[in-house]
This record gives structure tokens, sequence and C-alpha cells, in this order.
């Protein structure tokens, strides 16, 4: 297994590139850094030969004053080397998020099916931040603490090549187990981010679906789980530990011994044949600390690097992930609105195989004119609206809009004409008026118009603070019926081409039901509309209705053409007023 992934490290020091004068300053940082470090023991060594056994307190007091010197110098070095490593892994995974989010936005709406929103939280937060360790605490220290061990075993070798010898003995050793420290550590991070995300997405979903939980009375059993899953977390975090643990206290070992070798050495030699001296030993001893120091950190930077390089394998297979951008939207498009009939061709979809949902259904919706498509559930109604925009892609058959194909259109310029409400729909923690604007620039007298012209006025003032009123988290504080009211107001202020309800009344009350049905008739009106429903009263004026079941149109009519046929819509209908 190897240790680093130098092509995953390659292609993520390609983020690098907008920065390159911010990381050459940090290197040439840790260079000078490096220098001045190894010259401490030789200028230690000097002061011991020259001045210190001589009692030249003048010398030393010189000698000294450099020393100090240079120690400023170096912390002001340090200061610069940690405030630009720690700049360039900010801005590195500013750019990388952005580009990952970028990511997020294209991809349709099949893939957040098939995956998490715990997971992708996890790719977008917790992984950045390890990947930004790669630069602040991982690569840059890496290389600054083995440029420092080349140069300190230089320095070692013009100082005296026998104790030089000496100290490196155990060093191809320890760069062996380093290795073999790594292959070990790799695999349990690679369990310390899955258990990572795994937390994530339960946590997530456990919030969000927290009334469920305590609605069936599972809050023991669901505990039970996430102790189980923090169990597994904690243990792969104590097995890197473990490692670590073993790892330490062999450098420290060597270290010691290595030591004890070089003041042995070096003291037979200074009593029998005089061939060091005490400043040498000294400086050995000072030198093999800065040489298995670093050494004993690498081992904690590779943990850094291993950490960021899993993270970003995983950032990277998102990014990496086929976008399905329509072949045909690279055909320049010079128009933004939208105009014409809506077409389906014998248009067939599954969301999995063999599990048809629409089965070669064909329908027009003529220029200005209002279609209710009505059925049970699973029926395939809400598929229609998908495949209209382009969440997901059909297997067979054509969608059009003025004759011209679906694909041909960028998905930018079909969203913006077409209006979509929504049964569920998404809430800003946030004023009244800013979930009516919902990011949109439009002034507050353009809200107030629309509400006037839709007839909510009384549900607007009904709010203590009004259009300033704080809704809560997801809207907690307004009903499933309100709620909706203010996604009909968005869409009616987006002004769109299309107008299309999704089962939109639903969950309203009959004032509030009676309210939309008003607004309704407005925005319909001189306006290519589709009403998905199961309220029959709401589409009782369309110009037609299509009655869907199992995947496939079984009717197509006006309202009092249906109820002439005497057939499953009359069936519907009867059934519904009848309970009423």
């Amino acid at each position: 297994m190897k240790t680093i992934d130098l092509k995953l490290l390659y292609r993520l020091l390609k983020f690098v590139r907008p920065y390159k004068n911010i990381f050459i300053i940090t290197i040439l940082t840790s260079i000078f850094f490096g220098v001045l470090s190894a010259l401490r023991p030789i200028l230690i060594q000097f002061a011991f030969d020259n001045y210190i056994s001589n009692n030249d307190s003048l010398g030393l007091l010189i000698i000294m004053s450099i020393l100090l010197f240079l120690l400023f110098i170096e912390a002001f070095l340090q200061y610069i080397f940690i405030y630009k490593s720690n700049f360039l892994s900010q801005k590195i995974i500013q750019n990388l998020r952005v580009h990952l989010f970028t990511k997020i936005l294209s991809f349709r709406i099949s893939y957040f099916d098939q995956n998490s929103t715990g997971k992708l939280i996890t790719r977008v937060i917790s992984d950045m931040e390890s990947i930004a360790s790669i630069f602040s605490q991982g690569l840059l220290v890496v290389f600054g603490d083995v440029f420092k061990m080349i140069l300190v075993i230089l320095c070692m070798f013009i100082v005296s090549w026998e104790l030089a010898l000496i100290s490196l003995f155990f060093l191809p050793l320890l760069i062996f187990l380093t290795f073999k420290f790594q292959s070990f550590m790799h695999s349990a991070f690679q369990d310390i981010r899955k258990y990572v995300a795994k937390l994530n997405i339960f946590l997530f979903e456990h919030i969000v679906g927290m009334s469920v939980v305590q609605l069936f009375s599972k809050e023991e059993e669901e505990f039970s789980k996430f102790k189980e899953l923090n169990s597994r977390h904690r243990d792969a975090h104590i097995k890197t530990v473990l490692y670590f643990s073993i790892f330490l206290p062999i450098v420290d070992v060597f270290s010691a011994i290595v030591m004890g070798l070089v003041v042995w050495y070096g003291s037979l030699s200074i009593v029998y044949d005089n061939n060091l001296s005490v400043g040498q030993i000294i400086a050995f001893i000072l030198f093999i600390n800065m040489l298995f120091r670093p050494l004993r950190a690498i081992a904690d930077r590779f943990n850094v690097l291993q950490m960021g390089l899993v993270a970003s394998s995983r950032v990277f297979s998102l990014i990496d992930q086929s976008k399905e951008e329509e072949k045909n939207e690279l055909i320049e498009y010079k128009f933004e609105k939208l105009e014409g009939s809506i077409s389906f061709k014998d248009v067939s979809f599954f969301y999995r195989k063999n599990e048809p949902v629409l089965t070669k259904i064909s329908f027009d919706i003529p220029l200005n004119s209002t279609v209710a498509i009505i059925g049970p559930t699973g029926s395939g109604k809400t598929t229609i609206l998908n495949l209209l925009m382009k969440w997901y892609k059909i297997q067979s058959g054509s969608i059009s809009i003025n004759n011209l194909d679906l694909n041909q259109i960028p998905t930018s310029v079909l969203r913006k004409n077409l209006g979509v409400v929504l049964q569920d729909s998404f809430f800003l923690a946030d004023t009244l008026m800013n979930n009516i604007k919902f990011f949109n620039n439009i002034s507050d007298e353009t809200v107030y118009e629309a509400v006037h012209d839709i007839g909510i006025e009384d549900f607007i003032n009904k709010f203590p603070e009004k259009y300033d009123y704080q809704i809560g988290e997801r809207g907690a504080g307004l009903s499933e019926g309100e709620k909706q009211l203010v996604s009909f107001l968005r869409t009616y202020l987006a002004n769109p081409s299309y107008f299309i309800l999704d089962e939109a009344t639903s969950s309203m009350d009959p004032v509030t039901e009676e309210l939309i049905q008003k607004a309704i008739k407005n925005i319909t009106k001189n306006r290519t509309s589709i009403i998905i429903a199961h309220r029959l009263s709401t589409i009782e004026c369309s110009d037609q209705i299509i009655v869907l079941e199992d995947g496939n149109i079984i009717e197509s009519g006006s309202h009092q053409q249906l109820m002439n046929l005497n057939k499953k819509y009359s069936d519907y209908y009867k059934k519904q007023f009848t309970r009423i």
C-alpha cells in the first residue's frame, strides 16, 4: 500500500497555482529558518572551544549577542512561516470548497436520491479542514523538517565525520520504521474519515427526524445505535494513538542511545588522543536533538498528510462524478424567454430498472392553456414535473417546448421560465419578507402589490410583526398551509412563462384553499400552466385534465367531458365530493 498518493498530492498542488508567490515565500522562509537553526550548534561549539575554554569573556559576550540576534531572526521567520502557511491553506480550501459546491449544484436530483446529505456535509466541511491541514501543518512543515535534517547531517560531517557516522548509525532503521508506521496509519485514518461521515449522516437524519423518533418512542434504540457508531469512531482514533505511542518511544530510545555513544566516543577521544573537543561533543548533542526531533515530528506531520489525503481523495471522487450535462447544451442559445406549447412524445422513465414509472406517455399543452394531471399516489404525476425540470433524464421519448427539444435548452434558461410551487418547500430562518423574496432582487413595493393582487393581506397582517415576522428554522413558525402560501407568492413574484403547481393545495384548510384558488385563476390567465392535484375542486376550470394510472394516460379531456365518460375521473370526483 502506498503511504503517500503522489498523484493525489500533485492534483491538490494545482490549487496552489493562484498563490504561487505565497507558496514560494513560505518555502524560502522555511529554508532560511533551517539554515539559521543548523548554524546554532556550530556557533555554540565555537564559543566553547575558543572563548569558554580560554576564559575570554569579551569574545563570549560577542558570540552570545550574535546567537541572541539569530534567535530573534529565527522567531520572526517562524512567525512568517506559520502565518503564510495557514493563510495559503485557507485560500486553497476556499477555492476548493467553491469548486466542490459548484459541482454539487450541477448534479441532477437523482444523485441526491442515492447519496446522503450527511456525507455531502462531511465533504464540504470537515474534509476541507483536513485538506487545509496538509498545507498548514503537513506538506510545508515536512519540507522544512526534511531540509533541516539534510542540513544538520551536512553540518555533522563538517564538524566531525567520526561522530557523524556514530550519530547516523540507527538512522536507516528509523527511516524504515517511519515508513512502516505510515503504512499502518493509512488504513486507520481511512476508518476515521469513514466513521466521521457516518456520524454526520446519523446526526443529520436524527435531528431532522427527531419528531418521528419520539413519536414512535425509539429514543433508547436510536441512542444505542449512536453509541455503537461513536464507539467505532473512538476505536479508530485509539488505533492511531496506539501506533503513535509505539513509534515515538522507539525514536526517543534510539536518540538517547546515539547521544550516549557520541558522549562515550567523544570522551575517550579527548582523554586518549585529543582528536575531539568539548565544543564538538556539545554541538553533536544539539545536532542529535535537531536530527531526531524532526524525525519524530515528521511522523506526526505524516499523520496530518494522511488524514488530509484521505479527505482529498473523497472530495475529488465527488468532483469527478459525471456531471450528466446535456451535450446539446453547448449549443449557443440566444433567448432568455421561453414561449410556446409543451409536448411529451412517447416518454418512458424509471427510477430503478425494471420498475417503470411512465410508459410511452404522449400529450400536448397548448400555449396559454391550463392542463391538470391527476391520479393515485405513485401514478407518475410528480415524475412528469421532475422530467420537465430536467432533474432526471428520460430513458426514451422526447420532451419539447415550442418544438425545441428540452436537451437543447440550457438548464438555467429552462428553470428561470418554469415557476414551480412544490408540496414541500425550503425556508430560511429569517423574516417573512426575506423568505418571500428568497434572494431575488425584488423591492418591498413589488411584494406589497403581489400580496394585494393575490388577495392575502389578511394572511400577512395576522402575524405580530407582519413582514418582519421571524418564521424560525425550516419555517417552524408557519403552518403547512401558510408555507404553501409563501411558496405560491414566491413563484408569482418570479413571473415565469410557465406555471406548475405540484399538489400545492394538499395541506390547506378551506379558507386558505379558497385564497389559492382565486390566485390560481389570476396567475394562470394567459399563461401556460400545469396543475398536479388530488383535490379536484382546484382543477375543474382547467382546459384539459389528464388522468394517470400506473404510468399510463387512461383518460384525457375537460372536466365536463370526463364526467360524461363516467369512468375513472368521474368516479374520483363523485367519491371526493360525496365524502365532503
